[in-house]
């Protein structure tokens, strides 16, 4: 029987990120003697836990490797109808790419809530909980939407929020009707394989010091969509 991408692959790219399995077996909860078990598994809810942690997108970590640009969706719709892949994402420039994209980010995160019903992720570098609300899905379908790679960037949230690491404070802006609830604004990267460099903005709530992730949009052009 053929490999899953998964089982031939994940080790390969633990090794070009720089974690050590040691380290992966720890964030993916399980025994540092289990990961070569772990990357046999078929179960989708354990390799798209994967991808989180590795940071890279769950459709390289699918399909057989004989046939490693095949997709394969699970069985179970309710838990993946709202999944979007790569090839979901309009990369062209126009109006009606740009609200399509806008649409994909807001059903993903409608998704996202669903999967997380406390809507926060705990921040390794801030040693905080980073919460998602409304402003969140605003702001970054505002802004991801206006590119392609952003609109990619924001696939990878679950990852983003935990492992980006906190590069300065900056003060809210004065103007900006959706700053105005933020005391000052966090400025926050992460390396994504595949992607790029990502900046997410943080805003700290005045009311109650609350972590809000604000935007999230990709600066590097790490990855360019190669079109058919």
């Amino acid at each position: 029987m053929a490999k899953l991408v998964f089982e031939e692959k994940g080790p390969v790219i633990l090794e070009q990120i720089g974690m050590s399995k040691a380290e992966f077996a720890r964030r993916m909860g399980i025994q540092r003697q289990n990961v070569n078990v772990l990357f046999t598994t078929k179960n989708f809810e354990t390799i798209f836990r994967a991808a989180q942690v590795m940071g890279v997108p769950f459709s390289m970590l699918v399909g057989y490797s004989e046939e490693p640009d095949r997709v394969i969706i699970p069985d179970d719709e309710s838990a993946d109808e709202a999944m979007i892949v790569e090839d979901d994402i309009p990369t062209g420039n126009t109006s009606q790419d740009r609200r399509k994209r806008q649409q994909l980010i807001m059903s993903f995160y409608q998704e996202w809530k669903r999967r997380n019903p406390e809507q926060k992720r705990f921040n390794i570098s801030l040693q905080e909980d980073i919460n998602i609300r409304s402003v969140s899905v605003v702001e970054t379908a505002a802004q991801a939407s206006l590119t392609y790679l952003s609109t990619l960037a924001v696939l990878q949230l679950d990852a983003i929020l935990t492992n980006a690491r906190m590069v300065r404070n900056v003060p809210s802006k004065a103007g900006s009707k959706n700053q105005r609830a933020f005391e000052r604004m966090i400025i926050m990267e992460y390396i994504c394989m595949g992607v790029g460099r990502i900046k997410m903005t943080v805003g700290i709530r005045r009311s109650d010091k609350l972590r809000i992730q604000y935007c999230i949009t990709a600066i590097d052009a790490g990855k360019i969509k190669q079109e058919a």
